[in-house]
């Protein structure tokens, strides 16, 4: 967790529970009440009250992958008559890849369409709305051979060639909208309670050492997973910002952001005491010890953020 600091340097408080001053007292067999009086102040006890930044991470790891992708298929059999893409092509939204051979789906969608329009002028409603049913029939066939990109992206992938026989169903090439990049990360079931949609998210990527790239979780799913006895909730989160050196299961480290204090006093956590129910500091005055009530705020563990008191 990194953190920013300001010294301030005008107001000491003694850290007791750190230093071996507190098991002397807290640990006596009259367990002796700690007071003003019975604390005796040496330098290794004291430490300056400063102002700066606070944050609290959790942290996982995962892989890239491209918000949007899909493998291309064809809705109908087929020989591949034309590829007009290849892997590392990038494409537009409604662009043509790939045409199949199509002499037969023309002339049923010719001998569809002209049936239709006789069986219109003298046919029953039901002739009629069969015929037109396949007229559409016919017409999305022809339709359906030519593939075209579903969204603007990024082929990755071409698994055929010219005048080769396909299955309906079968992948024709597979497209990828580099764009946007996602993480979807396995947070601890404990950690995942303070998780939410929103938060700021920290990415390092290990093929990009040196920088690091922001981002926020767009979701939390609502399953869990149990690997080995250890239960993990999937946190989808979404980059900021996508680069172009960017692929596809690309190796992340992420840090979620769960809570942070910008420009607050700041205590060591050893710092704080806790007195019939009041959190309490001991505040060097006049090279004397004296209890400082304190309302404590944001912690990561490490330091105390005190909103009210110093």
């Amino acid at each position: 967790m990194k953190k920013k600091w300001l010294i301030i340097g005008v107001i000491i408080i003694v850290v007791i529970i750190a230093l071996f001053v507190g098991s002397r007292f807290l640990n006596k067999t009259n367990e002796e009440e700690l007071t003003e009086q019975n604390i005796k102040i040496s330098p290794q006890m004291v430490t300056s009250v400063e102002r700066g930044d606070l944050k609290k991470t959790v942290s996982t790891s995962g892989y890239l992958q491209p918000a949007d992708e899909k493998a291309l298929t064809f809705g109908l059999n087929g020989e591949i008559e034309e590829i007009l893409v290849g892997e590392g092509k990038r494409v537009t939204e409604g662009e043509v890849l790939v045409r199949l051979e199509k002499s037969q789906q023309e002339l049923n969608y010719l001998r569809a369409k002209n049936t239709y329009e006789l069986i219109k002028t003298s046919g029953s409603e039901s002739e009629i709305n069969e015929q037109e049913l396949n007229f559409q029939i016919a017409k999305k066939n022809l339709e359906d051979t030519t593939l075209k990109a579903p969204f603007s992206g990024l082929i990755t992938n071409v698994s055929v060639k010219p005048d080769d026989y396909i299955n309906s169903g079968s992948e024709v090439a597979y497209i990828i909208d580099d764009s946007s990049y996602e993480i979807e990360v396995a947070v601890n079931e404990i950690d995942s309670l303070e998780i939410e949609v929103g938060q700021e998210v920290i990415i390092i990527l290990d093929a990009f050492l040196g920088r690091e790239f922001s981002g926020r979780v767009r979701e939390i799913h609502n399953y869990t997973q149990n690997v080995n006895g250890v239960v993990t909730l999937p946190v989808t989160v979404k980059l900021d910002k996508a680069d172009r050196q960017f692929k596809p299961g690309f190796s992340a480290l992420v840090e979620i952001i769960i809570g942070r204090a910008e420009g607050e006093l700041l205590v060591p956590i050893s710092a704080l005491l806790d007195r019939q129910g009041q959190q309490m500091v001991v505040k060097v005055v006049d090279n004397k010890p004296v209890f400082t009530p304190v309302k404590a705020g944001f912690s990561d563990g490490v330091y105390t953020a005190i909103e009210e008191g110093l």
